[in-house]
């Protein structure tokens, strides 16, 4: 009896340890432990007590199997004590051990999983950045969508292959590890159901970092076209690889911190004034909302506009940005920049300016 009991060990290790089929045959072998004691139990006990029902007899099997025994029922008939022991003791108890010891490993490696960014992101309408150039960079990155009103309170997966885990733990804040020009490390990000996409560039003393965002870019766009793309480009002579992949927009950090730190040394405070109209946590902030009429006078609105602390700063048609608005009327689609303390849509804008 020992040597079985070892045998049958043996084997539930050896299923356990393929766990492509060994949670099916545990799982098949703890029924098969419930239903056979409690066919015994009905069967020989109700012999001498009429009133044992099948949701008794079950009932005895899963308290006796979980070793909790109540002590509401028992078997008393020979049958029924065979049946306990062959179903609950060796059978039972084995295959019920190993089942929840299965379940805790298997917990256990998706918990391990997704520390370490090989699981599967379980989020929707969430921001998707990918790649990870330095914990500060992503990190500024981060605090600033959750200042944002209407980003803040969105999930955040973070794509690369450049770091093993999260060198930070933050809430919302998910990994996925894989390569950038692969599909499936999008599937596992859940790209398809993201509402925006940040490729930043991954490497910037890397010549060819704006290639590889390129490329990126590409990638996500076939997975879901309908992704809003924000890219970050280096070098503004490389302006051209992301007219082929569908980039909605792209921001040339390098050339726009250049451009500022010459202008500072002619005009300080402007530096100053950047830093906070580009940032969701101080002050004042830039927004662009898309016009819906025509034929407004951009000049009177942000004349009546003044007042309200809204300050029309520039009208963005197509790929020409216009900040002289004397003369200049409003063509549906165009892109109004203002800075505020608030976000407002267009109709806002006008009830604001009339009111």
């Amino acid at each position: 009896m020992i040597l079985l009991l070892l045998r049958l060990v043996r084997i539930a290790r050896r299923i356990r340890d393929r766990r492509s089929i060994g949670f099916v045959a545990i799982a098949l072998l703890l029924a098969i432990a419930i239903i056979g004691n409690a066919v015994c139990f009905y069967v020989f006990d109700r012999a001498v007590d009429p009133t044992i029902s099948w949701g008794d007899a079950f009932w005895y099997s899963a308290v006796s199997i979980t070793t909790i025994g109540y002590g509401d029922f028992s078997a008393t008939t020979l049958g029924a004590r065979l049946g306990t022991f062959v179903f609950i003791v060796i059978v039972g108890l084995t295959s019920f051990s190993l089942f929840f010891g299965m379940v805790l490993d298997a917990v256990a490696l998706a918990v391990s999983n997704a520390q370490k960014g090989l699981g599967r992101a379980m989020v929707k309408d969430h921001i998707l950045i990918v790649h990870f150039p330095s914990e500060q960079r992503v990190m500024q990155l981060i605090d600033e969508i959750r200042s944002d009103p209407e980003q803040g309170a969105c999930e955040i997966v973070i794509v690369s292959d450049a770091i093993d885990e999260l060198p930070f733990k933050l809430h919302d804040v998910i990994f996925v590890r894989g390569s950038s020009h692969d599909i499936e490390t999008y599937a596992r990000a859940r790209a398809q159901a993201c509402r925006m996409a940040v490729v930043l560039s991954p490497d910037y003393g890397n010549r060819n970092s704006d290639a590889i965002v390129a490329a990126a870019v590409s990638v996500i766009d076939r997975v879901h076209a309908e992704i809003y793309i924000v890219a970050e480009c280096l070098d503004e002579k490389h302006r051209p690889l992301f007219d082929s992949c569908n980039c909605d927009a792209i921001v040339l950090g390098m050339t726009i911190a250049g451009n500022l730190m010459i202008q500072e040394v002619h005009d300080p405070g402007i530096a100053q004034l950047i830093e906070v109209m580009s940032s969701n946590r101080r002050g004042t902030t830039l927004f662009s909302i898309e016009v819906h009429d025509s034929g407004v006078s951009y000049l009177e609105l942000a004349r009546s506009l003044l007042g309200r602390s809204v300050h029309v700063m520039a009208v963005n048609r197509g790929l020409e940005t216009k900040t002289i608005l004397d003369g200049l009327s409003s063509v549906a689609g165009d892109r109004l920049v203002y800075s505020a303390t608030e976000r407002l849509d267009w109709r806002a804008l006008q009830v604001k300016a009339t009111s």
